[in-house]
């Protein structure tokens, strides 16, 4: 078997990772004296600390670090075709399955990728202060970034696998008797490395995204948020209840001095217009993609150290590969399926309706049957949807945007309920022959009001979350009749869900809707099941038409990981900690989000159920929820209430991930010993449990 464990790597692979940016990739792995000479030359350590942010492109941005930190939660549903139906379920094994991407959740990719990351940034951390071509200032911020990123790789494998070994130097030789450190000892390291950081920041003078050693580089205060969200990690999660008051520090320090601002809209936060990570007034680090998605090499996460160099990861990971389109698909994960239409949005019984829901290569007009012209539209049908679909909202992300619908920018800014049609284009589906007696708003003219293309245009499917079968459905049924396909919740004749009740409801599947008022079967196709049509999110769409991609197979958006509202939620639990006023803390986030002239205040007392709503709210489809449940012990109880599709598999076990069972076969010093969790997950163990061993359950 290949010994790919990443503390293991041989000294002929130590600083490949240095080598992902297009200008490095061919060059010869640097070791020895070798090293000593590349990184005394300015190319070799920006080349050095470039090749350190690259590891963020595996995870922010990509199909399955979404499965692993968002799914298997209260808010998202997998849809048809999902590639992580084992993990989603909590059906899945310690084995790795490497290329596997028929159902995978890259455990073993991952385990390889943070501790590649991790290495890189060691080796900055020992040949900067060593360069003698770059002044102090320089070096400063340089070990400003390669601090705040080991912290950030390290924040995430500690959140994912618990104990893992921990690495604070160059691999200079193969260890085959790697220990896992507990947990307390990696938060410790950590935020020790984020006051490094800080430390470095602030003597290089790089306190702001302006001041950053390049374009989409993290600065001081891009730490200084870090630090709140790990410090509040570790006292939710461990229950090291100083932590809250080192979180709440923090945080207001961000929110006091930062500069970081709020968009008087919310969905101009993720407006493609202020998508660049130095651009965007609200974010404090994301991962940076270019704008040109050509080079794939400069967007894509480094080779692999497999191979001789020359592995690559996944396509689950890379989605359009090496060689072309770099960038994220965060774009592609959160929408129906493009052909959802069937037979009934066709037109003249045509099933092919890409000319409905998608652009085909290259085409970026549809022709109208009432004018008889081409009519541009490739900009407003692009996003909304592809060939597959990965994950939907649940039933209760769905109330929870919905209950703060009337007076909560939030609702509008994420959830996308309706499939628009221009004018021109209302003749086309024959089977709806009074589309055109709706009111129809100019796109543009939707996007100055609310900053939302989707929003213009007429309705072509309106998805709804009432009860189809209730007074007030079959009222609205009565109303979409001959104008549009109307898709409700639950009951009714096409229900996206089989129950009203989150805790049974689950997509609906296979053609199983009963035939309509028209009498025919426009709606027993498959493709307008539950797991294939549904009400998609829409802040991660790329609402700014690319002519170079017009069916924007990959997107240059920049992922924010880090952004002012977070810092608001982690004040707000801190502040529940510790006696301070949550309340008027989540009301003065809720005051930025409300809709013009609308009380959006909450009411009333706040506990920990209150801050994960709002968490949902703000943060939903941001690599975070499965953590925030898992760190505040709540993984169990919500999945069990909020996600039947997962609810039946999952067990105290599933708080923690499967180490790859690669990495155990790897080593020498395995150790099969007893490790227990308390009631709260959280793994008990002593001193014997020094060595690799596996997490319980596994």
């Amino acid at each position: 078997m290949k010994k790919i464990l990443s503390m293991l790597f041989a000294a002929t692979a130590i600083s490949f990772g240095a080598t992902s940016c297009s200008d490095f990739l061919e060059e010869d792995n640097k070791t020895g004296e070798t090293a000593d000479l590349a990184y005394n030359t300015v190319s070799g350590i920006d080349g050095l600390i470039t090749s350190a942010y690259d590891y963020t492109h595996g995870w922010w941005g990509k199909e399955p670090s979404l499965g692993l930190a968002e799914m298997g939660s209260d808010l998202f549903y997998f849809g048809y075709d999902n590639k992580q139906k084992s993990l989603l379920k909590y059906d899945i094994s310690a084995e790795a399955l490497g290329n596997n991407v028929a159902d995978n959740p890259c455990l073993d990719e991952y385990w390889e990728m943070f501790y590649a990351g991790v290495d890189v940034c060691n080796n900055a951390l020992k040949y900067v202060p060593e360069c003698s071509v770059i002044d102090d200032n320089k070096k400063a911020a340089y070990l400003g970034d390669a601090y705040f990123l080991r912290a950030l790789y390290y924040s995430q494998m500690v959140a994912i696998w618990g104990p893992i070994p921990y690495n604070s130097e160059p691999v200079s030789a193969i260890n085959n008797n790697p220990v896992r450190v507990p947990e307390s000892e990696i938060y410790a390291n950590i935020l020790a490395d984020l006051k490094l950081s800080m430390e470095n920041y602030k003597k290089a003078n790089v306190m702001t995204a302006k001041a950053a050693t390049a374009e989409g580089r993290a600065y001081f205060y891009s730490a200084e948020a870090l630090y709140a969200r790990v410090a509040l990690y570790a006292a939710s999660w461990l229950g090291q209840s100083q932590y809250y008051n080192e979180a709440l520090t923090a945080a207001n320090d961000v929110i006091a001095n930062s500069g970081a601002k709020f968009y008087s809209r919310f969905s101009d936060t993720w407006n493609m217009d202020n998508e660049d990570a130095n651009k965007n007034t609200e974010n404090l680090f994301a991962v940076h993609y270019t704008n040109d998605l050509t080079s794939g090499y400069d967007n894509c996460v480094p080779y692999r150290f497999t191979d001789n160099g020359k592995g690559e990861f996944n396509s689950l990971i890379t989605r359009t590969g090496y060689k072309k389109n770099g960038g994220s698909a965060s774009l592609l994960m959160f929408v129906s399926l493009w052909n959802n239409g069937a037979d009934d949005l066709g037109g003249n019984g045509q099933k092919d309706t890409q000319v409905f829901f998608r652009m085909a290569a290259g085409k970026t007009t549809i022709k109208s049957k009432m004018t008889g012209e081409n009519i541009e539209c490739g900009k407003y049908y692009s996003p909304y949807g592809r060939g597959f679909t990965r994950y939907l909202p649940s039933l209760y992300l769905w109330k929870l945007l919905e209950s703060v619908k009337e007076t909560d920018q939030r609702y509008n800014g994420t959830l996308l309920t309706s499939y628009r049609i221009p004018y021109e284009l209302s003749k086309n589906p024959v089977k709806y022959p009074n589309m055109g007696d709706q009111v129809f708003k100019d796109y543009e003219e939707a996007y100055k009001e609310d900053g939302n293309y989707f929003n213009g245009g007429g309705i072509a499917i309106l998805y709804s979350i009432l009860d189809g079968n209730s007074a007030e459905g079959q009222a609205l049924q009565a109303e979409a009749k001959n104008k549009y396909r109307l898709q409700f919740a639950f009951g009714g004749d096409i229900p996206v869900y089989t129950s009203g009740d989150p805790a049974t409801a689950l997509p609906t599947e296979g053609g199983k809707a009963k035939s309509d008022v028209y009498g025919d079967d426009r709606y027993k196709s498959e493709k307008i099941e539950g797991r294939r049509s549904y009400p998609g999110i829409k802040k991660f769409l790329d609402d700014q038409y690319n002519p170079t991609y017009p069916t924007a197979e990959i997107s240059y958006r920049d992922i924010m990981v880090l952004r002012l509202g977070e810092m608001y939620l982690i004040k707000a639990e801190a502040e529940l900690a510790t006696g301070g006023n949550a309340l008027n803390t989540l009301n003065e986030l809720r005051k930025v989000r409300a809709i013009s002239g609308k009380d959006n205040s909450l009411k009333g007392s706040v506990d920990i159920e209150t801050i994960l709503q709002e968490r949902a709210l703000e943060l939903c489809g941001e690599y975070q929820r499965w953590f925030d449940l898992k760190r505040t012990h709540k993984l169990i109880d919500h999945v069990k209430a909020y996600n039947a599709q997962a609810s039946g598999n999952i067990a105290v076990k599933h708080y923690y991930r499967p180490i790859p069972l690669n990495e155990l076969e790897a080593v020498t010093n395995r150790a099969d010993i007893s490790v227990t969790q308390d009631a709260n997950g959280v793994l008990q163990y002593t001193s014997a449990a020094d060595g690799m061993w596996q997490n319980p359950g596994y």
